[in-house]
């Protein structure tokens, strides 16, 4: 049995995630190849910034590619460049208009669905901090620093 559906009238999440999900599904399209313009804050080289609809918080944005790609290693030195300048560009303009100081930049890899990633099609999410939205848990570390550095060379 489903639980009751109820929209927030300001944003597309609602009181479960069962509607956002299958709204992903169902759309017959990559949804992040289809932006809607009133959205977009800004584009630089076919690279977007944009509100997420389904925002985490107030304030959560996205950096979006609008070639379709679905991992950052996909992406071309223009691409990168525009993606790095617009996660900038979306993280002064949450301090100078909303007086946000501290942020999460979040990519997800192509594996990320057992992450959450629900699209795939290759995104940033710049997130506003708050210390209830994630908490870390650490985990037992088993590659001394030194040697982890020696194995990445």
């Amino acid at each position: 049995m489903k639980s009751e559906i109820v929209k927030d009238p300001r944003t597309a999440r609602t009181s479960t995630d069962y509607w956002y999900e299958e709204a992903w599904k169902n759309a017959g399209k990559c949804v992040f190849c289809d932006l809607k313009d009133k959205y977009i804050i800004a584009e630089k080289d076919n690279v977007v910034l944009t509100v997420n609809l389904y925002q985490y918080l107030d304030g959560h944005l996205m950096v979006i590619p609008r070639r379709h790609i679905e991992s950052l290693a996909e992406t071309n030195q223009t691409e990168w460049q525009a993606i790095f300048y617009l996660l900038n560009l979306g993280v002064k303009r949450l301090h100078d208009q909303l007086k946000i100081n501290d942020i999460y930049i979040l990519d997800r890899p192509l594996s990320g669905f057992k992450t959450g990633k629900t699209v795939a099609h290759s995104h940033f999410h710049i997130i506003p901090y708050k210390p209830e939205l994630v908490s870390w848990h650490y985990q037992e570390v088993t590659i001394h620093p030194e040697d982890l550095a020696r194995k990445l060379r």
